[in-house]
């Protein structure tokens, strides 16, 4: 699997991010004038990183109903967020058209910025699939350093008006996690009108042959108001009411999906709303972070709090990827 993430660091890189994006526009079957703008907005994107914070990380994430670019970093941040977007406004002595032109290019633009810590930007593009209803959706990985294979992947899959998650992390990194993490998001593909601890438990037989994984799996049903979560292994998992409500921790048991025959916990029950957010990552992401020290997050677009997550919390040597759902859609 070719890697869809780059850690932007100097001018050559913008290059590779183009080319990224772009044949990940073909890929999702956009038109050559949108393919022409994925291109220009990826430059856009990818040259921020460089000029503005020196460093961040490029990634391309592919839905079956839309395609998302997403740029990210640690940066001095952005004080007049709104004002950047006017096309003549720089603080590089540049043109300054940059994230004009994103949203310009762009199905749909979304920003969060804080002086001093950073900038998640996202630009999207519709494509012809149906996004399932009553959530909203968001990704952001990143290769371990050196590797071309991510072992951190995350799926969904939906049945009957319940839409189920999964986020697998596969035992060390490199092409060996990664097959074992395909093996876990395919499980939940397949399987997605089960419940969670019957996902997992037939995921054991699905990864038996592979170096195992931790996996999460959260299933909403919006209709009904509910959520189910299920879970082996260290990855983190944060529940939310409401976006400024005090964060509920989803424990998973210990154990390794694909190694010997242990049965999962009973699935947890929880309520679900429009106003509810959840926040899924692998431990290649610090979890010493606090929703509160970022105000006004979680009323940004979930891609968007999934990248600032990564940017400000991936330790750096390791896979990492964070999923981020929130309710309405």
């Amino acid at each position: 699997m070719t890697r869809t993430d780059l850690v932007v660091s100097e001018d050559s890189h913008v290059g590779r991010a183009r080319r990224l994006a772009a044949a990940a526009a073909q890929s999702a079957g956009l038109p050559t004038a949108q393919v022409h703008k994925v291109a220009l907005a990826a430059t856009e994107l990818a040259s921020n990183l460089v000029k503005h914070a020196r460093r961040g990380v490029f990634t391309v994430v592919a839905l079956p109903w839309q395609l998302d670019l997403l740029a990210a970093d640690t940066g001095p941040g952005i004080r007049r967020l709104e004002q950047s977007m006017r096309d003549g406004y720089s603080t590089t002595g540049t043109l300054g058209g940059g994230l004009g032109a994103i949203r310009r290019a762009a199905h749909f633009y979304d920003a969060y910025s804080l002086s001093g810590r950073g900038t998640a930007v996202l630009a999207r593009w519709h494509t012809s699939g149906e996004p399932p209803r009553g959530v909203r959706i968001g990704a952001a990985r990143l290769t371990a350093p050196g590797e071309t294979e991510c072992g951190d992947m995350w799926g969904f899959g939906t049945a009957g008006g319940t839409v189920t998650i999964g986020l697998s992390d596969g035992l060390g990194h490199g092409p060996g996690a990664a097959t074992a993490s395909e093996a876990a998001v395919e499980t939940v593909a397949t399987h997605a009108g089960r419940r969670p601890a019957l996902i997992l438990e037939a995921m054991h037989a699905s990864l038996a042959r592979t170096r195992g994984a931790t996996v999460a799996i959260t299933q909403i049903t919006p209709a009904d108001d509910r959520m189910r979560f299920c879970g082996i292994g260290n990855i983190a998992v944060r529940g939310y009411s409401a976006p400024d409500a005090p964060v509920q921790r989803l424990l998973s048991r210990p154990g390794i999906v694909g190694a010997g025959t242990a049965r999962p916990a009973p699935d947890s029950t929880g309520a679900w709303s429009p106003s509810s957010w959840l926040v899924l990552h692998t431990d290649g992401v610090s979890e010493r972070w606090n929703a509160g020290d970022w105000p006004g997050l979680l009323r940004h677009d979930p891609a968007v709090v999934a990248a600032w997550v990564l940017a400000q919390q991936s330790r750096g040597r390791d896979d990492a990827c964070v999923v981020a759902v929130a309710g309405g859609g």
